[in-house]
């Protein structure tokens, strides 16, 4: 019984410790996106873009935990939606 505890709160810190290293990144975009608006780098259109691909990219997180397990394939395909996204970030404020 005490193993099954010291077990559940190893995984419960270790997604805890996941999950704000993803809000981190989250925060990131966002603070990059709006320092871009502000500076005139990324117009409203621009900025509605990377808010949808936003959307799209948290949509498959999503769906990649919602059977309890992220297989390596759903992982690797997550990353790069938000590769991706970073990359459209970084474009549309270099143009």
């Amino acid at each position: 019984m005490k193993n099954l505890v010291i077990v559940a709160a190893l995984l419960t810190s270790a997604f805890s410790f996941a999950q704000r290293a993803e809000n981190r990144n989250q925060v990131g975009e966002r603070h990059r996106v709006a320092q871009g608006v502000k500076s005139g780098e990324i117009n409203k259109t621009e900025a509605a873009t990377i808010h949808q691909e936003s959307k799209d990219v948290k949509q498959a997180k999503r769906a990649a935990v919602s059977d309890g397990q992220v297989t390596p394939k759903e992982r690797a395909a997550v990353a790069k939606q938000d590769r991706e996204l970073d990359k459209t970030i970084y474009e549309t404020k270099s143009n």
